[in-house]
C-alpha cells in the first residue's frame, strides 16, 4: 500500500552513513533537530547518500526556516481541517504514477473571502503535505509527481504573486529534500500564459526542466507521462480514480504527532 511507512532495509554502508550524519548533527550546537532515521534518510536520499552534502542540506533547510519562519507549518493538522474540506484543493492518489512516484494534486480554489489568511493557510498546508510525504521510504527513494491544476486561478490569486513572493517560492523549492520532483501544470483560458509567466522566471534551470505545461483541453501528454491507471478520472484516468480529501487527511492524521514535533526543529541564530 502507498502510505505504509515500513522501515527500510539499509546496507551496511548506508547504516554507517546514517550513523555518521547523526554524529555530525548531534555535535552541531546550532541545530536543534531530531536524529531519527526517518529524518536523516530524507536528506541522505536527497544527496544520493553523500553524508557531508546531506549535512549541508539540513543546514540549508533550517537556514531557510530561520529566515522565513512563516513559510513552514506552525499548527497541528486539525487546525487546517476546515480549510481542506471547504476548498477540496489538495489530494494524494492511492497509487503511484507509472514511474513509482507518489502523485499529488494541487488545485487553485479561490477561498479568500471565506478565509482572510487563506494564502498563509495554503503555504502551511503544503508544508505539512510535503513533510508528511518525506516520511515515506517510497518518496525518499523515488520522489513525487505534482499536478498543479491552475484552472481555478483568479485575479485574487494573481494579486498575491508578487516578485518577492515568487522569489521565496523558488528559494523554498531549492531546500525541499525530494530526490526528484516532476511538476505538471494544467491551465486554460485567458490566464493560461499569465500564470506561467509569473512562476517560471523565478525557477532555477534544473527545476524548470522538470516542469511541463498542459492545455486542459489536450491532456494526452499528461496521460502518457503519468500513466493512465494513475491519473484522476477528471484528467482522463479511470472512472474509479476519484479525488478524495479524506485520503490525504487520514495520511496527515496518522503522522500528526511527528509533524507537530518537527515544527519545533530549528537552527539557532549565530
Amino acid at each position: 500500500m502507498l502510505f505504509l511507512s515500513n522501515r527500510e532495509d539499509y546496507t551496511a554502508e548506508e547504516l554507517f552513513k546514517i550513523k555518521q550524519l547523526r554524529q555530525l548533527v548531534e555535535k552541531c550546537n546550532e541545530l536543534q533537530v531530531g536524529t531519527d532515521e526517518t529524518f536523516l534518510t530524507k536528506f541522505l536520499h536527497y544527496t544520493r547518500w553523500d553524508t557531508f552534502k546531506a549535512y549541508q542540506a539540513i543546514h540549508a533547510y533550517y537556514d531557510f526556516k530561520l529566515k522565513h519562519p512563516t513559510w513552514m507549518s506552525q499548527h497541528p493538522v486539525e487546525y487546517y481541517t476546515k480549510v481542506f474540506y471547504a476548498t477540496h484543493s489538495r489530494f494524494i492518489m492511492p497509487q503511484t504514477d507509472k514511474n513509482g512516484r507518489v502523485l499529488v494534486i494541487f488545485k487553485t480554489v479561490d477561498a479568500f473571502q471565506q478565509f482572510p489568511d487563506y494564502l498563509q493557510h495554503l503555504i502551511e498546508m503544503d508544508d505539512l503535505i510535503f513533510e508528511s510525504l518525506l516520511m515515506l521510504p517510497r518518496v525518499q527513494q523515488n520522489g513525487i509527481t505534482v499536478i498543479c491544476d491552475l484552472q481555478g486561478t483568479t485575479r485574487n490569486f494573481l494579486r498575491q504573486f508578487s516578485p518577492s513572493f515568487m522569489k521565496i517560492v523558488n528559494e523554498k523549492n531549492g531546500i525541499l529534500p525530494f530526490s526528484q520532483r516532476i511538476v505538471h501544470i494544467i491551465q486554460r483560458g485567458f490566464l493560461m500564459h499569465v500564470t506561467s509567466s509569473l512562476f517560471l522566471p523565478f525557477m532555477n534551470k534544473e527545476f524548470k526542466e522538470r516542469i511541463f505545461t498542459h492545455d486542459s483541453r489536450h491532456l494526452s501528454k499528461l496521460r502518457d507521462m503519468v500513466g493512465f491507471d494513475s491519473l484522476p478520472a477528471e484528467y482522463g484516468g479511470p472512472a474509479s480514480n476519484v479525488l478524495d480529501t479524506n485520503l490525504l487527511l487520514n495520511h496527515l492524521s496518522q503522522s500528526a504527532e511527528y509533524l507537530e514535533k518537527m515544527q519545533h526543529y530549528k537552527k539557532l541564530e549565530t
